[in-house]
Formats: structure tokens, sequence, C-alpha cells
């Protein structure tokens, strides 16, 4: 508890870095995050919020996108919190995978895996920990500065290895289903990682590039000079062709060009020849694609690889039918490379073509590629062009630009291959996953019917990767028989292992060393070199992360979790891998509620990379401008799942209405403490309440329901603009505005106390409001004005208050209509004024508003609202029967809505003399700031003169108002110019004046 002297304070502007060092400094001497946590959790009635964190990758530093998502899940779960909900807050941390290795290498200048091989697995893998250990360090800290407050102390982290043991047992489950099985397949794979990717990892990593558009020539051998024409875009592949495919009910069309015949389907050829600006040809046969069918060609590299004579089956460098040939793009005929295409490969296949794969996983030709040997597959493009070029095989010859798969995490374009690898079939479980993402609410809805195309479109998983630091795939293969096994636990690996004692550490390359004894055939078992997806990691965390703190009697209770929210592109990553393997291990979905978040853009538009240089990182940006800025300014821009371009010139714009905020808080203190109130009497000062006040207090209540409806939405744009509009255009300008008479008030009368009790009430619920969204300001407020006023305020943080609630006395909607008509006269007053050049300090004498006759009454209550907001020294509210031309003479009409209202808008010199005197006060109470008096500080004297006889005039008719207004004794007049004081220009009249303080 801060004692009364401790207490911080609320003088000058706001500084965003000194507040957040104090608050800083006071949550952590007094552990409030943990008594926070407690608080929640000691509720035992009270209703569960399941959360369950995406875990950032332990790679890299936070920015500025990150900072974004980070910050909508702590306003939820302070929502929660302040609700009454027993919040479950785990965060979690992703600890292993390409991510790691890569940085691991990059720092030893690594280029391929037989680097670490000679470097050594063991010292690699321990470089990977501490580089973890490392940067979830960083994480914390910039998670915590943000004001993220998780359990981290109870952190999950992919890489321990209770958690490792729970995707080993998940994996023992969907073995034993039959689901997880090894195969032949093309697959996408990293040449520079070595690996294979899973889809929803290729689907992350698209990028636009410029590729050749190839059309090329495939010679018949038993027909003299025609030709089949191809279309490629990865002429690299070439190398591996093995055979053609057109679609069998399609037509077809021979064309005479030259001497020459071209066969492409008849529905591509108006577009072909355009494209290839061809004049002259002749259509000399139509027939329908399966005529071709079986037909042999001439391998168009059949000399560059000379490999490609061994080839010599039947359909092997043949013409094959295939109803999934495309008659949108190239020519209706596909060149077939079984070893680089997954509908080549199961072409390939149905014939039994052989899968030549002349092309290394690293991404360079073998010997088998013969001309083409020791090229990278890309750089062989170029030859391979050049030689079809020389042979007369080309066609044309342009560019495509279209969108390529590369590494989702160091940027290398990918290469689909056949290999051999593990996956998990999705059929079994399709349907139900189908089923159960109908269950789930997502905002927006659009992502959860993308994500229902996902699903729908969903292929086996390809879990298993070539790498080292990883969850290592539980499957132990006999040496002898081939017989395997899978291993759910260490448990299980100690009873099985022939060598236990060597059972150290549950990664590579310790858990390699593990040999097992066939039940089979007694041969030796070893386990299968691969690691497991990443992806899979962080997918069970509904299970895992209760697993590793051996917490598993809670899971009933927080399984399915109530909400999850990552970036939108995880509908093909965390979001469908935490599906899949909850649908495949208890048949539902792990999760009731989904917010997709966009991202986040420099100011451009443009992708945020390092390579770019305009990554803004969230702790330099922080330190800069401080946490608070920086989430309202992520939570204001826009709704969470659109994309945003964070641009740091319109952050002063949240500074502002911060600055509002302080200021609204300093002027309520400074006047309390004047006249010394606090909320002892409260309740009596409450009874005095005038429509104003009614006013502010509905609208305090609107504001409540508002940010509870839009939090519960997910629209927490909304509810960001919603607080932050409170705070200038309600509180600020139109509250305050209306109350500065009543606090200038010398006694210490009714209504004065009932505007203080007032600024009380509506601030300390706007800063309970306020608190999820910007936690330091809010506190630091709470401290220094709340404590200060509320002596019997014994709760230790703002973020221990329950979530604000206004007594249903304090609202009144009658009123609250009432003096929303009457502001918004006001407003109409004042541009009127405006108009006509009569400044806001200068009253106007008459205004007539002409209401229903059943609103005369409540709208006659609320008559000083104009008086004090439009500056009029009369308000009239009448009915229209009331009405009179008399009543109106010289009176202008300013607005017909939302009522019709007359003004007087002339200037008399009664008027102007009035005016002149408030702009007086409005110098003299600059100047007293310009000493640094105190606002209770009564002046001795203030000596004037002017040369100008309206404005002694003015003066001296006006003497005591301006004596009240400026806390001055005497005003005395003098008939000289004073150097030691100020000199001002009123309205073009010169005044010089003097204060003497005592």
């Amino acid at each position: 508890m801060v004692a009364l002297s401790n207490l911080p304070e609320i003088k000058g502007r706001y500084d965003p870095l000194k507040v957040e060092s104090w608050v800083l400094k006071f949550w952590k001497e007094n552990d409030i995050p943990r008594k926070v946590r407690e608080l929640s959790y000691s509720r035992k009635n009270a209703p569960l919020f399941r959360f369950l964190e995406g875990p950032p990758t332990a790679n890299g530093y936070m920015h500025v996108g990150h900072a974004r998502g980070r910050t909508f899940k702590d306003v939820i779960l302070r929502y929660y919190r302040m609700k009454g909900y027993r919040v479950w807050d785990q965060a979690g941390w992703d600890t292993q995978g390409l991510p790691v290795e890569i940085e691991v290498e990059r720092s030893h200048g690594f280029k391929t895996k037989k680097d670490i091989e000679r470097y050594g697995v063991e010292k690699f893998i321990k470089e990977c920990q501490e580089l973890v250990d490392y940067y979830i360090d960083h994480w914390r800290k910039a998670s915590e500065r943000l004001g993220l407050w998780l359990n981290y102390d109870m952190a999950y982290e992919t890489r321990h290895p209770r958690y490792v043991e729970t995707a080993w047992r998940f994996l023992k489950t969907v073995w034993k289903k039959g689901w997880l099985y090894e195969d032949l397949r093309v697959v996408p794979v990293c040449p520079r990682c070595e690996t294979a990717l899973s889809s929803h990892e290729v689907a992350q990593g698209y990028k636009v590039v410029v590729d050749p558009s190839l059309y090329f020539k495939v010679k018949l051998l038993d027909e003299k000079n025609v030709y089949l024409i191809a279309w490629t875009t990865t002429p690299w592949t070439i190398i591996s062709n093995e055979a053609l495919a057109v679609h069998p009910e399609e037509t077809y069309v021979k064309i005479r060009v030259g001497n020459e015949y071209w066969i492409v389907a008849k529905k591509r050829l108006n577009a072909l020849v355009t494209e290839w600006n061809l004049r002259e040809y002749e259509i000399v046969e139509e027939f329908k694609g399966i005529k071709l069918f079986g037909k042999k060609y001439e391998h168009p590299l059949l000399e560059e690889v000379p490999a490609h004579k061994q080839h010599t089956g039947t359909y092997h460098h043949a013409v094959l039918v295939a109803e999934w040939v495309s008659m949108e793009e190239g020519t209706g005929v596909v060149h077939i490379a079984p070893a680089h295409g997954p509908e080549d490969f199961e072409l390939g296949k149905k014939y039994g073509l052989p899968v030549f794969k002349p092309l290394q996983k690293n991404g360079v030709f073998g010997e088998d590629a013969g001309k083409y040997a020791s090229l990278w597959f890309k750089d062989a493009n170029k030859y391979v062009i050049e030689d079809l070029k020389r042979k007369n095989l080309v066609v044309y010859v342009g560019s495509i630009q279209h969108e390529y798969p590369h590494c989702w995490r160091c940027d290398t374009p990918l290469m689909y291959y056949a290999d051999k690898q593990w996956f998990i079939k999705v059929e079994p479980i399709k349907e139900l996953l189908l089923k159960e993402n109908d269950k789930v609410i997502w905002r927006p809805e659009w992502a959860g019917k993308r994500f229902h195309d996902w699903l729908a479109n969903a292929r086996d998983w390809c879990i298993s990767r070539e790498r080292y630091w990883g969850t290592p795939l539980p499957i132990w293969t006999c040496n002898s028989c081939g017989y395997r096994i899978a291993v759910g636990s260490l448990e299980e690996l100690r009873k099985l292992a022939e060598n236990p004692e060597d059972i150290v550490d549950i990664h590579r390359p310790w858990v390699d060393r593990i040999k097992i004894r066939c039940p089979k055939c007694g041969g030796i078992m070893t386990r299968e070199p691969y690691v497991v997806d990443v992806w899979l990691d962080s997918g069970i965390a509904h299970t895992a992360a209760l697993e590793q703190y051996e917490k598993s009697e809670l899971f009933k209770e927080l399984f399915p979790y109530d909400w999850i929210t990552e970036a939108v592109d995880q509908t093909r990553g965390w979001f469908y891998t935490l599906i899949f393997t909850s649908v495949a291990w208890y048949g539902v979905s792990p999760y009731k509620k989904v917010l997709c978040q966009g991202h986040v853009l420099d100011k451009y538009g443009k992708k945020m990379s390092k390579s770019r240089g305009n990554v803004i990182w969230a702790l330099d940006f922080m330190e800069k401008y401080g946490a608070d800025i920086l989430r309202l300014y992520l939570l204001s821009k826009a709704a969470p799942w659109d994309n945003i371009n964070f641009d740091p010139d319109e952050v002063p714009e949240i500074r502002r209405i911060l600055d509002v905020l302080w200021n609204s808080t300093n002027f309520a203190l400074t006047y309390m403490a004047i006249d010394s109130w606090n909320t002892t009497k409260l309740s009596e000062d409450l009874k005095a309440l005038q429509p104003e006040d009614l006013w502010i207090l509905t609208e305090l209540n609107n504001l409540i329901k508002d940010v509870e409806k839009f939090i519960e939405r997910n629209e927490l744009h909304l509810a960001t603009r919603s607080i932050m509009e409170f705070i200038v255009e309600k509180l600020s300008h139109k509250y305050i505005t209306l109350i500065r008479p009543r606090v200038w008030i010398e006694e210490n009368v009714p209504e004065k106390r009932s505007a203080y009790a007032t600024l009380y009430i509506v601030i300390k619920n706007l800063l309970k409001v306020l608190a999820p969204f910007a936690p330091y300001l809010s506190e630091y407020l709470y401290q220094a004005f709340i404590k200060r006023i509320d002596p019997r305020n014994k709760i230790e943080s703002i973020h221990m208050e329950e979530w604000p609630r206004i007594e249903k006395e304090l609202v009144n909607e009658d009123i609250w209509r009432a003096v929303n008509d009457m502001l918004e006269i006001s407003e109409r007053i004042l541009m009127a004024r405006s108009q006509k050049n009569i400044k806001r300090r200068w009253p106007i004498k008459k205004v007539i508003v002409v209401a229903p006759q059943d609103r005369v009454a409540t709208l006659s209550q609320c008559i000083n609202v104009v008086k004090v907001y439009a500056n009029v020294k009369e308000v009239m509210i009448v009915s229209p029967e009331q009405l009179s031309k008399e009543m109106v003479r010289d009176l202008e009409i300013v607005t017909e809505k939302p009522l019709l209202t007359y003004a007087y808008l002339k200037l008399d010199e009664d008027i102007v003399l009035e005016g002149l005197a408030r702009d007086v006060v409005r110098r003299l109470q600059v100047y007293r700031r310009d000493l640094n008096l105190p606002i209770d500080k009564v002046i001795e004297k203030v000596i004037v003169y002017t040369p100008d006889e309206q404005l002694r005039k003015a003066i001296e008719l006006h003497r005591d108002y301006i004596r009240e207004q400026v806390r001055v004794k005497t005003i005395e007049f003098v008939d000289r110019e004073i150097s030691e004081g100020r000199k001002w220009d009123i309205e073009g009249k010169t005044l010089y004046a003097l204060i003497q303080v005592d």
C-alpha cells in the first residue's frame, strides 16, 4: 500500500515516460501483477475465462506488429478480470524448429546441413537452447513493458521434456489409429534447409516473383514434323520430364506453321496465337485429346540428359490423359515430371513412370542430370532455354509475374520434390473438422468461411522434418525386419531401451542413440531420423501446456478454451494445427472464439522487414513514446482484423488525448484541494446534482455499456475510440466547460460540491474503463487522484477494481436527452456567432428555444447549459403556442434542429464592454499562471493603464467581476504606461498591467 505522502503528483504536462517509470516501480515493489492474478484465481464460484496463448517464436525481437496482437490479448484479459472472472492467462513460448536453427547457423556462417554435422549436432543443439533462453528473456521484458500481464512464471515452452512427451503421446495415438504413415510423395522442400514443409507452412511463404513463361515443342516420333506444344514456368523441371498429359474429352487442333504441325487445345488457340504474335497458321485437323493417348515423343533434352535413353517403358516419354488438365492457361498440353509435381507424381504412379530425380535435396543437380550437373535448380532455367532454342524447340519465351512459394523462415525458393516423408491422414477427421469449425465464433466472420474452405481442401499433413532442433519423431524401425513401434513417453522408452542409461535428453542427438530390441525378430530398432513439424508443437498447446506443469487435472476445467487470437494467416497455421490435433485426439474443437489480427505495415503500406530497414521495434518505440500511447494507437487505428499502416507521425494525436485526461484530472484535483473536498460526504453531495451532472453520468453509463458491448464483440477499435471521444468531447470540452462557473464560486455551496462529487465519480469510473486499454496512466491517475480524494479506498491498484457500474438513480435519460439538445443548439449558436465575428468570450443577450409543450419543463431545467456553453445572458424555452412575433423581434433563426432556436446576434455597447472585461480576465489569468501562483492565491493588487476610454469603461463597469475571476483584492488605475508589467493588445486597444502579489 502506498502512503499518502508517497502518492504521485499531477503537475505540468503529461509525460508518459515519467508516468510509466513510476508505475512500473509501483507494480514491482508491491507485486501488483501477482496480486491481481491471485485475486482473479481466488474467486471460487466465479465463471472461468479460459485463454490459450498463441506462443511467440523465441527468435527475433518484438516489433510493433507483435505488440498489436499482444495488446489485444491484454485488453481482453484485464477486462474479464475486472468483470469478476477467474482468468486463465498462462504464457507460452514456441522454442523449436527452423527459426532458431537458422539463426544459430547464420551466427557461424553455415551454408548447409553438412556444416552442422561437421560442427557437431550436440554443440549445435546446446546453442539453440541458449539462443531460446536469450529471446525468451527479451520477449518477457518487452511484453511486461507493454503491460501484458500473463503468467510468465508458468509459461509453457515447446522444448520442455514433458511438453515433448505430450507430442509423443499424440503421435502414438494417431499411429495406433493407423493415421500416421510413411510414404513417397511430392512435397515442398526447402533446398537451403534441406527439409520438407507442410502445406500450412508453404501458405505463409508465397512471394510475387518473375519467372520464365516458356512454350516449347515436343516432337512426336510416329508423325513427321508434328509437335505438341507444352508450357511451363519452371524450365528446370524439363530435365526430369517423363510424359505429357492432355485432357481426354477436350478438342485439340493441329495447325500448320510453315512446314511444321503444332498441336494445342482448341480453347487455348486464340489466346496463344495472340501471345505468340503468330499471324500465319492454318488449322488442318481437330480431334479429342484421347486420340493422342499413348503416342511416343522424343525427349527434348535427350542428348543433354543421357539417362533418359534408359526410360523405354510403354508409357515412358508418351502422351497420357488426365481430366485435371486445364483449359484456362497454358496450351492444354502439360509436361509431366513425376519427381516435381503432386499431380504429375500421381499420374506417373498410375502409368508406372519412373520418378526420375537427378535434383538433390540441396537444390543442386547431380550427375544424372547430365549437362546440368552441379547447377542450382533455378539457375538451370537459363541453360535449358538456351539448349531448346539451339534445337529450334522454343515457340515463345516471355516472363510471368506470379506467386511462388518460399521458405517461411529463410526465404529460399521452394522446390516440389518426390521424397519419403511421414504424414498424418486428414480424411478420417475432415468431416468432423468442418462440423466443429461451424461451432466456432470467428471475428471477422469471413475468416471462419475462409478457414472452412481451407479445411475442406486440406491434404494429409506432412509432419516430418530432416532437421535437428525439434520434437523427435518417436518412431523406431527394426533394421532387420522393418517392424515399427511408436513410443509415447520417456518412461516407456526407458522400459524398451537396450541402453536406458543413455537417455539424458529427449532431443537429438541424444535420443538418436537409443536402441530398442525388436519384439518381432529380436533385431535392433533405431529411431527414424526426423523431427516433427514445429507447428505440431504449438498445435498441441491445448494439452501440453498443462502437461508440462503436471496439471492435467485442470484439463477438464479449461478445455475447450474460450478465446484465442493471432494473425489472420494463422488460419493456415496455428488455428489449423490446434483444431487438427484436438479433433484427431478428442473429437472437438479446442477453442470457442477466435479473433484474427490484421498485419502491421509501415506508413507506406509496405511489409516491415529488417532487410528494408523499416521495422519499428516495440521496446525502442515504448522507450520514446510510452506503452500506453503505443497501445491506444494500435487499438484505435482500425478494426483488429484489418491491416494498418503504422505511421509514427500520427502518434502525437494519442498523446494529445491523454494530455486532455491528465489536465481534466488535474483540474478536478486542484479545485477539490482548494476546497478541501473529499468523498466523506459523497452521498449528501450527490443530492444537489444539476442537469449537466446527470447528463455526464448518463453519458458515462452509456460509455460503460458500449465498451462492454464492443469488447465482447472483439471490436476493440470502437471501444477505444469511444473512450477517447468521451475524454475529449464529453468530459473536457463539454462537462468541464459547463461546471467551471460552479467550481469558481467562493462559497462552499451544494452546487459546487455536487460538481466535485460528479467529477469524482466520472473520473474514477472512466479510469476503470480505461484501465484495460491504458494500464499505466489509469494506474497513475488512480493513485494520484482517487487515493487522495477517497480516504476510505483500501484497494491497492486500479487493476484490482471491479468493472464499473453506475447506480440507477444517477442515470436520467430525459435530462440526458434535454442536455444533448441544448448542447447541439449551443454548437449551432457558436457557429452563428463565428459567422458574425462575435467571439465566444463575448456574451450575447438572448436565446429563445421553441419546444413541444411536453418538453418545456424538462428543457427549462437545462437552460444553464446554453448560458454557459454558448455564453448567453438570457435563455427562454417556449412552446409554439407561447411564441409571438414580439418575442423574436431583433432575433435571428440560428437552427431548426433539434429545436427551432432564435438568437440575438448584434453587438451593442453592453455586450462589447462585458466582452472586453472577459478579455482582460483571460490576460490576467495567463499572467497569474506565468508567475506560478497557486490557483487559490489572492493577489493584493493589479495596477492597470489604458489610453482607450472604452476599455477603461469596461474595466470600471465590471471591476467586481474581474476581481472575482482573477482573485485580486484591488484594481487600481494609473495614468501612465507601466514598463515593468505586461502589455497587451485587446481588440486594437492597448492595456498595461502589473500584478502585485503581496
